[in-house]
Parts: C-alpha cells; sequence; structure tokens
C-alpha cells in the first residue's frame, strides 16, 4: 500500500453559525500553489486531483490532529467540491467533548490549519521541477494547531459570520457595480426562457447560483465569468451547455448583469 503523506495549509476556516453551529467550511487543499515541501521536493496540486472521491465525501474522516500520529476523531465531511481555488470541504463536528473544544478554539483563532493526508496517483514535473499532483486519494482531513511550514503557515484568518453577513459582504460588492441599460434589461428577459431544466431555471443547481450564497463564490473573482463557469462544470454542466449557461445565470439577478457588463467591456447607459 502506497505511503500516506500529509500537507498543511492556511485556509480560511468559517464556522457558520447558522443552524446549529457545527459545520466547519473551507479550503483543504489550494490548487495551481506551489509549495516547498523540503529541501528536494516542491509540489503543487491540480484542479481535479480528488476528483473521484467527491461524491463520497462522507468516507473521509474528519481529524484533531492526524490519526497516525495520535489524532481523534471528531466528525465527517459532508460536502467535498472541486472549486477554482481548490477543494472546498464542509466537515460536520459531532458533539463530543473534543468536538466542542475544538469548535471553541477554531471560533477563537487558536485552531486554523488544515492538513490533508494522501495517497499518491498520477504526478507530472513542470517546468521548474515542481511536481503536480495529477491525482490523490484523500484519507483524512485534520484541523492542526502547528502546520508543516512554522512561521511560514501563520493564521490567514478565521471568520464566524451568518448567512445575514455573508450577505452584507456581497452587498457592498454589489454597490460598487455599474447598472445595466433597458437595452441590456431586456435582452437578458428574453434570454431566460430556454435553458434546459436539469440544469435551467427551476432546478436546485439554478437556484443555487442565482441565490446569495452561489453570487458570492463567484462575485469577488478576479474573472468571475470563468469562475462560475467551471464551477458549472464541476458539477456536471455538460461542456457544451457551460458558456451559455454561466451567462444565463449571471443575467438572472441585477448583482450577476451588472457583473457581467463590468468584465465584458459593456458601459452603464
Amino acid at each position: 500500500m502506497a505511503e500516506v503523506l500529509t500537507r498543511q495549509w492556511m485556509p480560511d476556516l468559517e464556522v457558520r453559525s447558522a443552524g446549529d453551529g457545527r459545520t466547519i467550511c473551507g479550503i483543504a487543499v489550494p490548487y495551481g500553489s506551489p509549495q516547498p515541501i523540503d529541501s528536494r521536493l516542491t509540489e503543487q496540486f491540480a484542479q481535479g486531483a480528488f476528483n473521484a472521491q467527491l461524491r463520497a465525501a462522507h468516507r473521509v474522516p474528519f481529524m484533531r490532529d492526524h490519526g497516525p500520529h495520535g489524532g481523534k476523531l471528531i466528525g465527517v465531511a459532508t460536502t467535498l467540491r472541486d472549486d477554482a481555488a481548490g477543494l472546498y470541504g464542509e466537515w460536520r463536528v459531532s458533539r463530543t467533548p473534543l468536538g466542542d473544544e475544538t469548535l471553541e478554539l477554531v471560533k477563537d483563532g487558536a485552531l486554523s490549519e488544515l492538513s490533508i493526508g494522501f495517497r499518491e496517483g498520477q504526478n507530472r514535473t513542470l517546468r521548474g521541477g515542481v511536481i503536480e499532483r495529477a491525482t490523490a486519494t484523500l484519507t483524512e482531513v485534520a484541523i492542526v494547531m502547528a502546520g508543516a511550514y512554522g512561521p511560514a503557515a501563520a493564521i490567514a484568518s478565521v471568520r464566524a459570520q451568518s448567512t445575514v453577513d455573508r450577505r452584507g459582504e456581497l452587498a457592498q460588492i454589489v454597490a460598487g457595480l455599474p447598472v445595466l441599460s433597458a437595452e441590456a434589461e431586456a435582452l437578458t428577459r428574453s434570454a431566460r426562457g430556454d435553458s434546459d431544466l436539469k440544469h435551467g431555471p427551476g432546478s436546485p443547481l439554478w437556484k443555487y447560483w442565482t441565490g446569495p450564497e452561489g453570487l458570492a463564490r463567484y462575485a469577488g473573482a478576479a474573472h468571475p465569468w470563468t469562475a462560475l463557469r467551471n464551477a458549472l462544470l464541476s458539477e456536471g454542466v455538460p461542456a457544451s451547455m457551460a458558456d451559455g449557461l454561466t451567462t444565463n445565470i449571471m443575467q438572472a439577478t441585477p448583482a450577476g448583469r451588472a457583473l457581467f457588463a463590468a468584465h465584458h467591456g459593456k458601459k452603464a447607459g
């Protein structure tokens, strides 16, 4: 059996205050980000490296420190998703003494780093000798106190925001966007009625990506249209539909339309 390797990063961890406040969210693995591991190895993970496991998130244990190093199970992954930024996860923390302690430490900022255990799959060597993990098997995700990078792995941030807080941030983004012309509004209305309902208006995917949480995920990207398209492809939208569906989703809300106009060179009317 292949050796299990571990890696640490500085994710933005969020403890969801909605519901019972026991879900931790964050990026477990950044994509396309070279990291020096030792004097002989610099590696990065390719987007999609863990795609084979996305539909079996519940099989990936959530640990307080790594199991082989004496760590304990504190919960389970409820969501694993391939985002443009990296492998996004949501982890349900069980109501145990160690689970409760971990939640409080994350909320206080005392714990803020995620670490993964993985087995190597296919690798490729990039320019400069960087080893890119094209495929790998995720064996566990752990919350750790101090990552392998020492002072270089300083705390990035810890958020404890409610859905209302996130909508407030999104509103600030939207407030700075241009307003569309009447011509653009009419074009938008004419384009809404002919999507495949498996992905189009009325579908769960459509409702999510036109809602505040979905919009917030791509609104702050350097290239919102591309970020949304990549996310849709990762959710199984056929490549032949992705371009049109991306545009239609952005055009379906005032904020999305403004983002589309701002990043496609259109001026407000």
